[in-house]
């Protein structure tokens, strides 16, 4: 007897969720954030990296690879999931593989904005109003346009919000006035209306608000975490990424195709189901499905993470009074030592010892030794107390 084995065919569907780890291009560079603004003078662009291989597990990781070309000292952008971020940190392998150097990747903070804000000189909220943005540039050197097209340039002072009546009984208009002191020292205010603009003359107060503007913008995408790897060398070069990161798990479905005619063998399909998290289209990718489950563990190496130290606090003796070297520099000096017992004539180790003129002045302090004893070197001849404390 025949045994007649059904045809499998293995078909692929691809379905395409929001965007999570998509290299950005030069044309999608947007504000830097402040984890990259440091970078913002050196010429630095971002350049595209495609995807070249992928191969899929069933325990929910993605082994990627990415080759393309860089020139000169430009920088890739990869942006990830912060639970991504975490696998592709220990697992980032990247290599230059035209003679190139990498010189460093960098990611943005997961701090929350209330804090990130707090690093920057400009004491500013989330959703500050123009009085309040104002208000944190006071002694910033500011040209001020009011709507006649006269201009007065000085630094800020302050910024009020006047009361003022009107025409009619009883009406009155709130607005907001800024006022400059100019060259000359003259204090001059202007209402803050639709027709005044206000520019900021100082340059390096021009990148910080570009910073604080740069972070608001950043926390839009609220799980986003971008990667950023910079390069150095000279012409094209390839560039080679290569990370594992969380991915869903791919899925499998068959169905039994039968023929109309029956002499044809009926043919059975396999079909896998792969979600493309990666933000940009698989094209020339080389795709590899497993069925097995390596074994995967998840550390949060993306949070910062701080050690406790102990806290060693000043003896009260260094606080009372500064340690005084002018008796080493008198002739004649003498030596006091002596011995700090408690009642059964056992010796006090660490027992603070002054050394106290005739009017109380203290003039040396010192601990006692393990065995208890104490010594005061280079003190002139004459009459003191000792006092002891434990």
């Amino acid at each position: 007897m025949k045994q007649a084995l059904p045809l499998l065919c293995l078909h692929l569907v691809f379905s395409f969720p929001t965007r999570a780890q998509q290299p950005s291009s030069v044309a999608d560079a947007k504000q830097p954030d402040a984890a990259t603004e440091s970078r913002k003078d050196a010429n630095v662009s971002a350049a595209k990296l495609p995807i070249r291989r992928v191969v899929l597990y069933k325990n929910g990781v993605g082994y990627f690879e990415h080759l393309g070309h860089v020139r000169g000292s430009e920088s890739v952008r990869i942006d990830f999931t912060s639970a991504q971020l975490n696998d592709v940190l220990k697992s980032l392998t990247v290599l230059d593989l035209s003679g190139g150097r990498i010189t460093g990747v960098e990611y943005n903070s997961e701090a929350p904005l209330a804090r990130r804000l707090t690093t920057l000189r400009l004491s500013l909220g989330e959703r500050p109003t123009i009085a309040e943005f104002l208000g944190s540039l006071r002694g910033a050197r500011l040209e001020v346009r009011s709507g006649n097209g006269s201009a007065l340039t000085g630094r800020l002072l302050s910024v009020e919000r006047k009361t003022r009546t009107g025409a009619g009984p009883g009406w009155t208009v709130e607005t907001d006035e800024i006022s400059l002191i100019t060259d000359s020292g003259e204090v001059r205010s202007v209402d803050l209306n639709s027709s005044t603009s206000v520019k900021i003359t100082e340059k390096d107060l021009q990148v910080e608000v570009g910073r604080y503007l740069g972070l608001l913008a950043s926390s839009r995408d609220q799980d986003v975490r971008r990667m950023e790897i910079s390069t150095t060398g000279t012409g094209e070069r390839s560039l080679y990424v290569s990370y594992i990161s969380e991915v869903p798990i791919w899925k499998t479905t068959y169905r039994i195709v039968l023929s109309s005619k029956a002499d044809k063998k009926p043919l059975l399909q396999g079909w896998a189901i792969v979600d493309n998290t990666a933000g940009e289209d698989w094209d020339g990718v080389e795709l590899s499905l497993v069925a097995g489950a390596p074994h995967s563990f998840i550390q949060q190496l993306s949070e910062p993470f701080y050690g406790r130290r102990p806290v060693v606090a000043l003896p009260e003796s260094v606080q009372l009074s500064p340690q005084t070297h002018a008796a080493m520099l008198t002739g004649r000096n003498g030596r006091l030592s002596g011995m700090v017992t408690d009642a059964m004539g056992g010796a006090i180790p660490g027992a603070d010892v002054r050394l106290m003129d005739e009017n109380n002045a203290v003039i040396a302090t010192t601990n006692t030794e393990s065995d208890g004893q104490f010594t005061f070197s280079g003190v002139p001849p004459g009459t003191y107390r000792v006092e002891m404390e434990s």
